[in-house]
């Protein structure tokens, strides 16, 4: 047995039965290669992917259209269809027509779309069916506003003018009626910053995971540029006006001046002016009880963050 067992061991090692492994395999390949390169016709399934859906509509049995082509094509091709289910794209809003309460794809009308899908050696026999039916229900579409979160902690002496929104500061919301009803907004993920001193942009994540699986919300992220500004104060001596006095009633007060204090953007302090201010005392609410009117700011610019008023009583005298 030990005799046989050497002679094997000899024989493999030997170098004729490396050529002759060689040969088999060169052999192998060409045989395998001349069966790919040869042409077959065979009929094999394509699943079928609907494209330009309209927005408003859901094809309820897209899933469960197939179509059979027969076709002749090289080995290489049909290896390739064979190892996993091919598709094949339908152009719903160009070779989809409606009829009565179905959708209808029909050979003759999308043959040449389906055609231009492959390649010219690739010869289309026939397909069938020659008619597809799709089944649609129409959805509402809503614009819904997008809530940002944000959790920012701005350095001492930096903030931001204007109010921080989302690019887009909506989104397109498909689905039923019944559903998007009761959908007023849509949350962001939470942006989390802190000592924050210079601008800075990021990309978020619409919160879309409880939504109603109905629900269809094509945008999924927003982008939020934060424009972070040094800021400073400054403080005006603003005129005060007292409205709604009658007609046969002088009425005399002091202060007729009246000190602000405002928080704006370094870039925008030397634009701020007093003819921006208006602060008013109305006539209206004084009473016999007390002899002072209050003071409110019912006029101011935008390129302020905050304001306070240093008094919040303006004394007065009527004198008829």
């Amino acid at each position: 047995m030990s005799v046989i067992t050497s002679k094997i061991k000899k024989f493999i090692r030997s170098k004729k039965l490396n050529v002759f492994l060689i040969f088999f395999i060169l052999a192998f390949f060409t045989l395998i290669l001349a069966k790919l390169s040869t042409s077959y016709t065979n009929t094999v399934k394509f699943n079928v992917k609907l494209k330009n859906i309209p927005d408003e509509m859901v094809v309820l049995n897209n899933l469960s259209n197939t179509l059979n082509f027969t076709m002749t094509a090289d080995g290489f091709e049909w290896m390739r269809y064979y190892l996993q289910t091919p598709a094949v794209e339908i152009d719903f809003k160009n070779e989809v027509r409606k009829l009565d309460s179905l959708y209808v794809w029909s050979l003759s009308r999308g043959f040449a779309g389906i055609n231009r899908q492959f390649k010219k050696d690739i010869i289309v026999k026939t397909i069938n069916p020659d008619t597809l039916f799709f089944k649609v229900d129409i959805n509402a579409i809503k614009m819904i506003p997008v809530k940002l979160s944000l959790e920012i902690n701005y350095s001492p002496g930096y903030n931001v003018l204007n109010t921080i929104v989302t690019e887009p500061d909506s989104v397109k919301v498909i689905g039923p009626e019944s559903l998007l009803s009761k959908l007023d907004i849509i949350e962001t993920e939470t942006l989390i910053q802190s000592n924050v001193n210079k601008p800075f942009n990021s990309r978020l994540k619409l919160k879309l995971n409880a939504l109603d699986s109905q629900i269809i919300v094509k945008t999924k992220t927003v982008n939020v540029n934060v424009n972070v500004e040094k800021f400073t104060e400054g403080t005006l001596s603003i005129p005060i006006t007292i409205i709604n006095i009658p007609k046969n009633v002088k009425v005399n007060y002091f202060p007729k001046n009246i000190n602000l204090t405002y928080y704006t953007s370094l870039e925008s302090y030397n634009t701020i002016n007093t003819d921006e201010f208006e602060v008013i005392c109305d006539f209206k609410e004084h009473n016999t009880k007390s002899s002072y009117l209050t003071p409110k700011l019912i006029k101011s610019p935008n390129a302020i963050k905050t304001s306070r008023l240093h008094e919040q009583k303006i004394e007065y005298i009527i004198s008829e």
